[in-house]
């Protein structure tokens, strides 16, 4: 596998992945913190990305025929955002509900995926995919609206976790590569 850069300086890859991991697990301790913290910079993006929208329809869209509609979606992001930022325990408690009713549509479409795939030797492991992610669609709509209170923040946590140890996988795989780069120079 071609490092590049990274070979030399693993060292800072190791670190950007005990650091996502340390994030990671520190977001596991404070859940409802997080969820309501990671809700609220959501609402924040929306009012901000929505403005942008409606200034740049007002000013540089003047003779184009999706206009006004390009406007009325911008207006909604912001109004949304606006909503998110003023109740983001509410914002969590619905999105957690989407949430956890698409994971119960998307397993299901996972499985359907899966059995019209049988000739792939992975089919199994799709299908079993497909039910993990109903399970766990029904433990957050069966604990709704408490979910709400841990269900984003999980995610979020998770995700640092697993970034910090592809992070660590990478600059531990590199830096074998670069030590041997180092005992055997004419391929390094």
């Amino acid at each position: 596998m071609e490092y590049g850069e990274v070979k030399k300086n693993w060292i800072w890859m190791l670190g950007l992945g005990i650091i996502f991991t340390t994030l990671g697990f520190a977001g596991l301790m404070i859940l409802p913190l997080l969820t309501i913290t990671s809700v609220a910079i959501f609402g924040a993006f929306m009012v901000v990305g929505g403005a942008l929208q409606v200034i740049q329809g007002i000013t540089k869209t003047k003779d184009w025929k999706s206009r006004t509609l390009h406007i009325i979606m911008g207006a909604i992001y912001v109004i949304g955002g606006i909503a998110t930022l003023e109740n983001p325990v509410l914002a969590t408690t619905i999105l957690t509900l989407v949430l956890g009713f698409s994971l119960i549509t998307i397993g299901a479409i996972r499985i359907g995926v899966a059995l019209q795939n049988k000739d792939i030797s992975q089919w199994a492991l799709m299908t079993l995919s497909g039910f993990l992610t109903i399970l766990l669609g029904f433990m957050i709509v069966i604990q709704w609206p408490w979910s709400g209170l841990w269900a984003v923040g999980l995610f979020v946590s998770v995700d640092l976790i697993m970034s910090g140890l592809n992070f660590i996988a990478i600059a531990l795989s590199a830096k074998m590569e670069h030590t041997q780069g180092q005992k055997n120079p004419s391929t390094g």
